[in-house]
């Protein structure tokens, strides 16, 4: 479990923030806070918007999607609003982006070494020799073995893992203060997503670097994070720190979540829980809480009128029927999932 690292003023903090297509909202007012020094976890199921979240705190909304209402401040000054948007100042060298697909993220007919290599020439006007030694360095400290012979490959040549600790090397070699990794290690097998996810996360600490880690796999987080947040359907359903959410979840789909994962002590031939129904379309047409179809606590308030949370608060949950004294059965599922990496 991660130490409680976050002190002071929130280094990264999203207020209310909508992202739209024309075809209507995927991101339906998202807020959010990550403190310095700090790792902040953000959960949900795929396309419950927490990516396109990620993209918009980086400024790399593409295909139409473009942030119409809310903030996103960034040490203490406004970043990104639906009239401004000053992330390109400040992405590659204080905000370091690590995408899912590392493949896509990288130039094929370009050689590793120049590309994990262009933040730094670009941002801190390095020498070429001084920008050489530093790629050798950040690969080396990724678990990047022959790191001289690494940076005269194509990406083709690299295998997963070797790609995506090349893509983190390149988000952290200007030595950000903010790191947003979406889902970094997803493609990777158990042994050697742990491996990079601990390189990562070290390299990161070493750094002093905050962390907003995107992830649907509740043993990462648990793992890692100090705080986490859940979405659904665009929004925050539940926040707070690790532990409390994942031993007691107030809000219906956090546990759900939590029920749905294996244990090492139950029967392993019992059929595991799962939610259902399916999770909404974003954009569509949704519900004042959007779980509700799915929830069996749900009733007419929960059918008519939008649950809500209070902001800022250290914790939080948006349900009108909260679970209490819920059993703590997640954390130890999610624990054992952990120890299992």
């Amino acid at each position: 479990m991660a130490e409680e690292r976050g002190l002071g003023s929130p280094l990264l903090a999203v207020s209310g923030l909508r992202v739209a297509t024309p075809t209507g909202d995927i991101v339906r007012g998202v807020d959010l806070e990550v403190r310095r020094r700090e790792v902040v976890g953000l959960l949900g199921e795929s396309g419950c918007g927490k990516t396109t979240l990620a993209l918009a705190i980086a400024g790399l909304l593409r295909g139409g999607r473009k942030v119409v209402d809310g903030s996103i401040t960034f040490n203490g000054s406004a970043l990104v609003t639906n009239a401004l948007d000053r992330t390109a100042l400040v992405r590659g060298v204080e905000i370091g982006f690590v995408p899912q697909d590392p493949f896509s993220a990288l130039d094929p007919l370009r050689r590793i070494g120049p590309q994990v290599a262009r933040s730094l020439l670009v941002h801190k006007r390095a020498t070429r020799a001084r920008a050489r030694a530093k790629v050798m360095e950040m690969l080396d400290a990724m678990g990047m073995p022959d790191p001289d012979k690494i940076v005269a490959k194509y990406p083709h040549e690299l295998s997963g893992g070797q790609r995506q600790r090349a893509v983190i090397a390149s988000a952290l070699i200007c030595e950000p203060s903010l790191v947003i990794a979406d889902e970094p290690t997803s493609a990777l097998d158990v042994i050697v997503q742990a491996q990079v996810l601990d390189k990562f996360l070290r390299l990161t600490g070493e750094l002093g670097a905050s962390v907003l880690l995107v992830s649907h796999d509740l043993g990462i987080l648990a793992e890692t994070s100090d705080r986490v947040t859940a979405m659904y359907a665009g929004r925050v359903v539940e926040f707070g720190r690790v532990r409390e959410l994942l031993r007691s979840p107030r809000h219906p789909y956090v546990s759900a979540l939590l029920a749905s994962l294996p244990s090492l002590a139950g029967d392993r031939l019992r059929r595991l829980p799962s939610i259902g129904g399916q999770p909404p379309q974003i954009p569509g047409p949704l519900s004042p809480c959007a779980f509700a179809p799915r929830c069996r606590y749900a009733d007419d308030l929960c059918w008519n009128v939008q649950p809500t949370y209070r902001w800022p608060a250290e914790a939080g949950f948006a349900c009108h029927h909260p679970l209490a004294n819920v059993e703590p059965v997640g954390d130890e599922r999610v624990e054992e999932q952990a120890i299992e990496r």
